[in-house]
C-alpha cells in the first residue's frame, strides 16, 4: 500500500530548555512513521533571512593582483609629482578593488600600502588625526613593521611613534535587528542582544547571525578591515511554527484561537491535508513533560485536540510519546501501517507441536531399545525430561 502526504509542526514552549525538547521531538517522526502508513513532508518554510546579495567571497586571481599593483603603483608616482588628487583617486580604486575579493596573505600587504599612502597624504594636507588612523590600520595589517628612516619623512616618523603605543584598531559593527532582543553570533559566538556594537579581529570573511524567538534567524557574511565601522540592520521572517504554537497556547488558556487559517496557509504549501501539531511544554518541577496534540481541519477552522499526555523526559520519552501520537492520530483516521502476516510456519503453536511431537519419538525410541534386556515387570512408570 502507497503512503499518505503527511505534515507534522513541532513546537516546544519556550522555557523549555532546548536540548530536552530535541530529545523527544526530534525522534517522533520515525516513531510514528513504522506506526502509521504515512511519509512526513519537511515543513514549508519562508525564505530565510540571510542576505541574498551575500555569496562567496572570490579570491584574487594573478590578474587581479597586477591591477592592484598597478594601480598602487600609479599612485606612488603621482604622489612623487605632488599630484594628490590622483594620488588618491588611484588608491581609491585599489583599495575598492582589494575589498571585493577575500582578504588573504596575497591582499594584505596591497591594503597596508593604501592605508599608509593615503596617510601620508593627510599628513600632507595638515590632518595629524585622520594620518594616525590610517596609520594605525596599516599597524594592524602588517604588526611587523616599522617605516625606514632612511625612505619616510620626519612627520610619518613622529606619527608612528605616536600610535606605536596605542591598542590596535578593530572592525566595530552596530548590529540591530526588527523587532530587537535579538541574540548576536560572530561565527557561533554569542556576543549580546541587539541592538549592540561588537567588534572583530578577524582579517577574513565574517559570519553574523541574529536569532530571536518566535522569528526566523537571519545572517549576512561579510568582511571588514582594522578600524571599519559599519550599521548592519537586520529583518527577522516570523516563523510560522513559532506563532502557531502562540496561537495554540493562547487558545488553551482561553486567550481565542485564530489558528486556522495559518495551519491552512501550511497545509496548502506543503500539499497535504493531513496536518498534526505537536504542542511540548514543561511540567511542574521534576515530573517530565507534557504533550498536546492537534490535527489540522480544513476550511480555516482552529485545529482540533486530540489529547494530551505526560511522560518522562529522555530517550524513554521519545518512545512513549512517539507511540501515544501514532495511536491517538490513527484514532482520528490515520490510516495504520498494515504490518504482513507471518507465514503459518512462525507460529508458536506450530513450533510447540512439533517440539512434542520430537520429544515423544525421541521417549519411544529409548524406551524400545532398552526393553529387550530386561524380564517381566510394568511397561508404564514416568520419565522425566529436563528441557
Amino acid at each position: 500500500m502507497s503512503t499518505e502526504p503527511a505534515l507534522l509542526l513541532k513546537y516546544a514552549a519556550p522555557d523549555l530548555p532546548d536540548r530536552s525538547a530535541r530529545q523527544v521531538l526530534d525522534p517522533i517522526p520515525a516513531i510514528v512513521a513504522k506506526e502509521l502508513r504515512i511519509r512526513w513532508l519537511p515543513v514549508p518554510l519562508e525564505p530565510s533571512g540571510k542576505d541574498p546579495s551575500i555569496g562567496e567571497i572570490p579570491v584574487p586571481d594573478d590578474a587581479a593582483l597586477r591591477r592592484i599593483a598597478g594601480k598602487v603603483s600609479r599612485a606612488s608616482e603621482q604622489m612623487d609629482k605632488v599630484e594628490s588628487a590622483a594620488a588618491e583617486r588611484l588608491l581609491e580604486e585599489a583599495e575598492k578593488e582589494c575589498r571585493s575579493y577575500r582578504f588573504t596573505e596575497a591582499t594584505r600587504p596591497f591594503l597596508a600600502e593604501i592605508f599608509l599612502r593615503r596617510g601620508i597624504l593627510r599628513l600632507w594636507e595638515g590632518k595629524a588625526s585622520d594620518a594616525e588612523v590610517l596609520l594605525s590600520r596599516v599597524r594592524a595589517l602588517r604588526p611587523g613593521f616599522t617605516p625606514d628612516p632612511a625612505l619616510f619623512p620626519p612627520q610619518v616618523l613622529s606619527v608612528w611613534e605616536a600610535i606605536r603605543h596605542r591598542p590596535v584598531p578593530e572592525a566595530e559593527l552596530l548590529v540591530e535587528s526588527l523587532p530587537s532582543g535579538a541574540e548576536i553570533f560572530v561565527d557561533g559566538e554569542r556576543r549580546g542582544v541587539t541592538p549592540a556594537r561588537v567588534r572583530t579581529k578577524n582579517i577574513a570573511p565574517v559570519r553574523i547571525r541574529v536569532s530571536h524567538p518566535g522569528y526566523r534567524d537571519a545572517e549576512t557574511t561579510g568582511q571588514w578591515l582594522p578600524g571599519d565601522t559599519e550599521i548592519l540592520r537586520f529583518s527577522l521572517p516570523g516563523d510560522r511554527v513559532a506563532r502557531l504554537g502562540e496561537l495554540l497556547a493562547g487558545a488553551a488558556q482561553g486567550k481565542g484561537g485564530g489558528a486556522g487559517p495559518l495551519v491552512e496557509e501550511l497545509s496548502a504549501a506543503a500539499g497535504t491535508s493531513r496536518v498534526a501539531i505537536l504542542m511540548l511544554e514543561k511540567e511542574a518541577p521534576g515530573e517530565g513533560l507534557r504533550a498536546r496534540l492537534y490535527a489540522g481541519r480544513p476550511a480555516s477552522l482552529d485545529p482540533a485536540l486530540l489529547g494530551e499526555t505526560s511522560f518522562p523526559e529522555g530517550k524513554r520519552g521519545a518512545e512513549i510519546s512517539g507511540k501515544w501520537v501514532a495511536d491517538t492520530l490513527a484514532a482520528d483516521g490515520w490510516p495504520r501501517a498494515e504490518r504482513p502476516e507471518r507465514p503459518w510456519y512462525y507460529s508458536p503453536w506450530f513450533w510447540g507441536i512439533l517440539l512434542s511431537v520430537g520429544v515423544a519419538a525421541a521417549l519411544g525410541a529409548g524406551g524400545g531399545g532398552g526393553g529387550s534386556g530386561g524380564s517381566g515387570g510394568s511397561s508404564g512408570g514416568t520419565v522425566a525430561v529436563n528441557f
